[in-house]
């Protein structure tokens, strides 16, 4: 690593590749959101309103972390994994909404302490890996943080990083019989709350009848109905602007079907093409830099990504059951924004300590 001075914009104070991506990523969500609403008025109500401030929210929380260096992260990964914890107790006592406490209250917006958690469990992971640290504290601060997601409930978020853990600890030189330990641990512990009746029967009553094929999920029948109305080239292209299709939350959970309506097949491609581009340059980072730790944390954010694109992709095309996770820096969403805004200030903060601004 190399400790650089670092200044807002310029050769030592951004890849400019970095900030590129993150601002397009949310250029392209504003657009969504904006054929979403059809209107643009100037006030907190307003959805695209509330992106573009969330948006200009996460860009200082994207020059703060390029602020910070990486061996002060390192050291601050325990405190931030206690912090989290802290604070995932602490969202069990509020008030409960839709069946769940996921978020506190903060009257502008509500913060959800979980998409915090999936950034820090990724740093404290690393800083464990590169450490080769399996004492009994870190063990139990990963699972007790995986436990207070769960009791929230929130499954979605907790089988990210059970994926997460498992991926990691695919990419160390962890033995197999490890990895089938960690797997039939995780099983065991899934059915044992299970005969105590400890698992959400909402959760299981959502999973079972996916695959029953007696019940269909509403929002996923008009989510890949809207899907087929934006045709090849997207909706003003494809004459069915006219045509408007009912999807609940699509400016969270079902936000992909709006902007696939919005921007068709080819938008697809292109969208994603951009999150392959971004994570093979993240790629070339990763066999750049000397650090375990920045390897095993790049790899982290990589697979952190990925995952929730996948996954709230495969929610909107019905291929799994709900799960609620958003898509990263598309879906309405302050919590999430600010989360994957110090993900890319982390990355971009990597960048520079390797001299690779350009």
């Amino acid at each position: 690593m190399i400790n650089r001075k670092i200044t807002l914009l310029g050769p030592e104070g951004t890849n400019i590749y970095v900030i590129f991506q993150y601002l397009l990523f949310n250029v392209i969500s504003w657009f969504t959101l904006f054929n979403i609403t059809s209107e643009l008025s100037f006030n907190l109500e307003n959805i695209l309103v509330r992106q573009i401030i969330f948006t200009i929210l996460g860009l200082f929380v994207f020059f703060f972390f390029t602020y910070i260096p990486i061996s002060n992260i390192i050291s601050l990964s325990t405190v931030l994994m206690i912090s989290s914890t802290i604070l995932l107790i602490g969202v069990l006592f509020t008030e409960e909404s839709l069946g769940a406490r996921r978020r506190y209250d903060l009257g502008i917006f509500d913060f959800q302490p979980s998409e915090f958690t999936k950034v820090i469990f990724v740093i404290f992971l690393a800083n464990a890996l590169s450490r080769k640290s399996n004492n009994i504290f870190t063990i139990g601060l990963v699972i007790t943080n995986l436990l207070l997601i769960y009791i929230q409930p929130d499954l979605g978020t907790t089988v990210i990083l059970l994926l997460l853990v498992f991926f990691l600890f695919f990419l160390t030189d962890v033995k197999l019989k490890n990895l089938v330990a960690f797997s039939l641990l995780t099983f065991t512990v899934f059915f044992v709350l299970l005969e105590f009746n400890l698992v959400n029967t909402f959760q299981i009553e959502r999973i079972t009848d996916f695959y029953s094929n007696e019940v269909k999920d509403f929002s996923q029948q008009q989510s890949r109905l809207q899907i087929s109305l934006g045709g090849f080239l997207g909706e003003n292209l494809s004459n069915t602007s006219n045509i408007d299709i009912f999807v609940p939350v699509q400016t969270t959970d079902f936000i992909f079907s709006s902007f696939s309506k919005s921007f068709g097949f080819l938008g697809c491609v292109v969208l994603l093409g951009f999150w392959a581009i971004f994570g093979l340059r993240v790629y070339s980072l990763i066999t750049t830099t000397d650090s375990n730790f920045e390897k095993f944390l790049l790899s982290g954010f990589i697979i952190l990504l990925y995952l929730q694109i996948f996954i709230n992709i495969a929610t909107v095309l019905g291929l799994i059951p709900l799960t609620g996770d958003p898509f990263p820096l598309l879906s309405l969403g302050g919590s999430s924004i600010i989360a994957i805004s110090s993900i890319f200030g982390i990355i971009n903060r990597i960048f520079i300590e390797n001299n690779l601004v350009i």
